[in-house]
């Protein structure tokens, strides 16, 4: 049988995939993601078209450019593989770190610069999953001791992390006790750094994570910073909701209060401690020194010349 060129050419090149729907798919897939997700998306979006395998559907999106996939390196895996309907030349890193990690949020560094805490353009961009099942050692009724809390603090802070490689940019995923994402916000503008529907912590989750991971907000100078900008604008009320709801083992609290006391947030600072009562001293960050001072109000040792 012979064939026309047209006929040829219909087969190889030409799908059943409406111009509306192809609009349609290029929208939906613009944000890079996991082929788990794109399969449900897929599957879903499948019903509207004369398709019925994935498999067929999948080709003819690739046939019609719609669908591309690349790769992404990785720290634990060899490469992780996300698909999109956009150039990967003009894909933004933090659309890359949601793509990643769809279940996570933008936090610490990523989520500073988001309020605008800082002026430098971090080229880390951080997310955090919560995925560690609630084990912690605390009981009520059991208290720390000022030795228990010096041991820890004398060390280096420990780390559940993986990370990522795209374009000049890291990405650092955090792995994180499940807390209900208490203080996470979705993102409704279009016009931010992290896309239209991801998360972020909010002003007051962030600042609490920077006093609970320094190593991942550029250092404790860092962070002073960030409360210098931005602990006047706090929601004190929203700031101890989200922080009873984390439900800590260690009194953050204090170094919390401390650093909105010192950057002249001193009504923050006051409704802080009027929550709370000091029952050990603390240490502001890892790698503790005998050398560090000592503000007996807070009961807590920090660098001398942090201030």
């Amino acid at each position: 049988m012979v064939y026309s060129v047209h006929t040829i050419y219909h087969y190889y090149y030409m799908t059943e995939i409406s111009i509306s729907q192809k609009k349609e798919l290029l929208q939906l897939l613009a944000h890079p993601v996991r082929y788990g997700e794109l399969r449900l998306c897929l599957l879903d979006y499948m019903k509207k078209t004369v398709y019925r395998h994935l498999g067929s559907f999948e080709d003819a999106l690739r046939k019609d450019k719609i669908l591309i996939s690349f790769d992404v390196k990785s720290e634990r895996e060899k490469k992780v593989t996300l698909y999109t309907s956009s150039l990967v030349s003009n894909l933004s890193p933090y659309g890359v770190a949601w793509g990643l990690c769809r279940n996570g949020y933008f936090s610490n560094l990523t989520s500073m610069y988001f309020h605008t805490l800082t002026n430098q353009v971090p080229k880390t961009v951080n997310m955090a999953i919560e995925n560690i099942g609630d084990y912690s050692s605390r009981k009520s009724g059991v208290m720390l001791s000022d030795h228990d809390i010096f041991s820890s603090f004398v060390k280096q802070p420990r780390s559940n992390r993986n990370l990522y490689w795209f374009s000049d940019h890291t990405i650092l995923l955090t792995e994180r006790v499940k807390k209900g994402d208490a203080g996470v916000d979705v993102v409704t503008a279009t016009n931010k750094i992290v896309p239209k529907g991801s998360r972020v912590t909010s002003l007051e989750r962030g600042l609490i994570d920077a006093v609970v991971h320094p190593q991942y907000n550029g250092g404790i100078r860092s962070v002073v910073e960030f409360y210098q900008e931005g602990a006047k604008h706090l929601n004190v009320g929203k700031l101890l909701k989200i922080y009873k709801a984390l439900d800590f083992r260690y009194p953050y609290w204090q170094a919390i209060g401390f650093l909105c006391d010192k950057t002249g947030a001193s009504k923050a600072a006051h409704e802080i401690a009027d929550h709370f009562r000091a029952r050990n001293k603390f240490y502001i960050d890892h790698l503790a020194k005998d050398s560090w001072a000592f503000d007996s109000h807070w009961q807590i040792f920090y660098p001398k010349g942090l201030f």
